[in-house]
């Protein structure tokens, strides 16, 4: 049982920290983009709209809870294949 306790643990791991580094507020990225982070720059360039990141979320595939989650008003993707936010 801990084997296989450890194993999922490896398996999911990547992806738990990619999530965390991947997102963050737009008053975060604001300042990190402040201090010189070309990603959080990047991300705050592509700022979209709610609607347009649901429309675009679904368009590739995603589950509406992925998506609701993922296009929160206020967050950024810094770390996302194309950085973007979502407004406020």
């Amino acid at each position: 049982m801990r084997f296989v306790l450890c194993i999922l643990l490896v398996a999911f791991l990547p992806s738990f920290a990619f999530a965390a580094k991947g997102t963050m507020s737009l008053s975060d990225a604001q300042a990190a983009a402040a201090k010189g982070d070309a990603d959080a720059a990047a991300a705050i360039t592509m700022t979209t709209d709610r609607q347009t990141c649901l429309t675009g979320c679904a368009n590739r595939g995603h589950n509406k809870e992925q998506c609701t989650t993922a296009c929160r008003p206020g967050l950024c993707h810094p770390g996302a294949e194309q950085p973007y936010c979502i407004s406020k």
